[in-house]
């Protein structure tokens, strides 16, 4: 709950970020140090097809921010938020397809980014970060309800590339593509409540590599 607040918190003031008035006079495409670029906008994260043998993990969607705070010209250090993720738990082992819980994680990433030299409305760039996942509110269901699910967190790297595309002076189209490295481990207990109590042990674990592939589009302004 905590973690949502914040994280609404910061999206109101991105908003009223893009509803007040502009200042900065230097051109749209001049990045300098002490400048910040704000991005905001809906970001999908798609684990990778093979989460395993025991399960799979599903994608979702929701709204993310990033901040970034420039160190000089080409370099710049991103941070990334957002609203929880709630992505549903599908049954491998036994072959149902089944949905068998669910469970919702904050992806927060700290980013090193290169920012290529550009005169054009274009502006690419590339980053490396380490990312720490959380996971809660983790509920078993279907087959394996009245079992309980835990999903430990993971901390990995992340590599990153995106785009700025220039709106209008100080505003942005971006693309924002990112591979990260998510590695959880799963513990399943109480097996014996559910309606699998005669195929499975009574306690499971095992590895979740979800590595899933992140792409958002925001609307980013500079200032």
């Amino acid at each position: 709950m905590q973690h949502s607040k914040l994280s609404v918190v910061g999206l109101l003031i991105v908003a009223q970020f893009f509803t007040g008035p502009i200042h900065a006079e230097d051109d749209a495409n001049t990045l300098k140090e002490n400048t910040w670029i704000v991005r905001t906008g809906y970001t999908n994260i798609n684990p990778q097809s093979n989460n395993g043998d025991i399960a799979n993990v599903g994608d979702q969607s929701n709204f993310t921010t990033t901040f970034v705070y420039f160190l000089n010209n080409n370099i710049g250090i991103e941070v990334l938020a957002g609203f929880p993720f709630r992505h549903n738990i599908y049954d491998k082992a036994l072959g149902t397809g089944l949905k068998i819980g669910s469970a919702s994680h904050l992806p927060p990433t700290v980013t090193l980014q290169y920012y290529f030299d550009s005169s054009s409305k274009l502006q690419p760039y590339f980053g490396l970060g380490l990312n720490h996942t959380l996971f809660f509110k983790e509920k078993a269901s279907g087959p394996l309800s009245g079992a309980d699910i835990r999903l430990g967190s993971s901390t990995d790297l992340s590599l990153q590339v995106g785009f700025d595309y220039e709106l209008s002076n100080n505003r942005f189209l971006n693309l924002d593509i990112r591979k990260i490295q998510i590695n959880s481990k799963a513990t399943v207990t109480n097996i014996g409540n559910t309606a699998l109590h005669d195929v499975l042990p009574d306690e499971l674990v095992f590895d979740v590599p979800i590595d899933p592939l992140v792409i958002g589009i925001n609307l980013a302004w500079k200032f």
